[in-house]
């Protein structure tokens, strides 16, 4: 079926550049990606990096564009992973990494420490020690929300991310999750952020996407974001927005699977946590 749907595209169009011109599929992609987050805003990427590296673009962006140009860093905790693409590598943990070979060339970013894996308020003070210190030049707090996949499987709890919206509105700091690797039931809910009940300003979506049948990504923002950013100073020639890769069959395969896997997934997720903690 994915692949008649594949053929089926490529068909009656293969690609298009969104360069003041926008096709059926990509529109309606983006509106249900829309529906499904709450977040009216879409930027389809073709990787995981390039939705982060477009996240992080944004932020600075709309920092520059509403006249705070100093706030420019990024807060993250360690034992995360973004991508390998150049702003996410530097909100990657570089200790005992590959991305240690770029120290010195990467923007240096603000690190908290990583997660305790119950709720801790000495955590809590850590991290608002560290915003609170940082604000005036912090453009956002990137995070993998709920559990840090290639940072050892480490969960944490949801009232973290409770705890970080409250703080990044009280330091006037953007909030972005990377949750290209929970998305789309993976942690339970639809997505990581559900467990906490938190709207992040920009959401990271990619992997299951589409299944892993194709390489696709997006990223996702508020009404408030995309209202401060005249026109975003990102566009590839070629990238996700390519119809193939739009269509529905395709992207919404992972999203029709059996309606009992949220259901399914908490009775199972002690057992996980309990594995990996």
């Amino acid at each position: 079926m994915l692949d008649q749907a594949v053929r089926e595209q490529l068909d009656r169009m293969s690609h298009v550049m969104f360069g003041g011109l926008t096709h059926e599929p990509a529109i309606r992609l983006a509106t249900r990606l829309a529906e499904l987050t709450t977040l009216p805003h879409v930027f389809l990427a073709d990787s995981g990096s390039v939705s982060v590296e477009v996240a992080i673009k944004m932020c600075l962006q709309y920092w520059r564009c509403t006249g705070r140009p100093a706030k420019r860093r990024l807060l993250t905790w360690r034992g995360g992973y973004h991508g390998d693409t150049w702003h996410p590598m530097s909100v990657c943990d570089r200790e005992g990494g590959m991305h240690h070979l770029w120290k010195g060339a990467l923007a240096e970013q603000v690190f908290a420490d990583a997660p305790p894996t119950e709720y801790d308020e000495d955590y809590v003070d850590h991290l608002g020690a560290l915003l609170a210190q940082h604000a005036g030049e912090l453009a956002a707090v990137i995070v993998d929300p709920l559990v840090q996949g290639a940072g050892g499987m480490r969960f944490h709890s949801p009232d973290y991310l409770r705890k970080l919206r409250e703080l990044c509105d009280a330091n006037d700091v953007l909030l972005i999750f990377d949750e290209i690797a929970t998305g789309f039931s993976r942690t339970g809910g639809l997505f990581a952020a559900e467990h906490a009940g938190v709207r992040p300003d920009v959401l990271c979506l990619g992997k299951a996407l589409t299944g892993g049948y194709l390489t696709m990504a997006a990223t996702l923002c508020t009404e408030q974001l995309a209202a401060g950013i005249p026109a975003l100073a990102h566009g590839p020639t070629i990238t996700a927005r390519r119809p193939r890769w739009c269509s529905p069959p395709v992207t919404q395969r992972t999203w029709r699977r059996s309606p009992h896997l949220p259901k399914r997934a908490p009775k199972s997720s002690p057992t996980g946590t309990t594995t990996h903690r």
